[in-house]
């Protein structure tokens, strides 16, 4: 059984960071298809049409694991879709790294902004926050909430928060490489 409580932790943990990312996508779509062009996985004719589709089933997804709470089907499906999504791009950074493709915008946040490129730590990252997903393939308890749940729901996702703030920090410092 699931506890109500960590389910709802990954539903707004993810649902967050999805619509979030995706309006961010969304306010500069050619800014976003070149990301997606920099990968070299898609035809560059197609970039332009599959960055608003992109765009929009993450915040499809985020915001159907946002109602998690609300409405618990649909909100684990939108969890299962943030993991899907999630582990598809940890799988075109691996595929880039391998090629030595590593000096592209991931297409995260921050378009242009002149980062290290892609890492090994974006992988793991990525495969972290689907994890958050993994309440959604359980079967959900039912029991009644309390007022320590809320306080519980309100940590804990500062915890995921300053987690996820940390790793992007960690993610972003130079590397010796890039100083040299």
């Amino acid at each position: 059984m699931n506890d109500p409580v960590i389910l709802w932790l990954g539903a707004i943990g993810l649902g967050t960071l999805f619509v979030a990312s995706a309006v961010h996508k969304l306010r500069d779509l050619r800014h976003f298809a070149g990301s997606i062009a920099g990968y070299d996985l898609v035809p560059r004719g197609m970039t332009p049409a599959l960055a608003p589709v992109i765009a929009f089933a993450e915040l499809g997804a985020g915001l159907c694991a946002l109602i998690t709470p609300l409405a618990q089907t649909p909100g684990r499906t939108g969890m299962i879709a943030c993991a899907a999504i999630l582990l598809l791009y940890a799988a075109a950074i691996a595929i880039n790294i391998a090629r030595g493709n590593t000096a592209i915008d991931c297409g995260c946040f921050g378009f242009g902004a002149r980062g290290p490129g892609l890492r090994r730590g974006m992988i793991v990252r990525n495969v972290a926050l689907a994890a958050l997903a993994m309440p959604a393939l359980l079967p959900p308890a039912s029991r009644g909430l309390v007022w320590l749940d809320a306080l519980t729901l309100v940590g804990g996702l500062a915890v995921l928060a300053l987690i996820h703030a940390g790793g992007e920090i960690a993610l972003n410092l130079p590397t010796k490489e890039s100083a040299a």
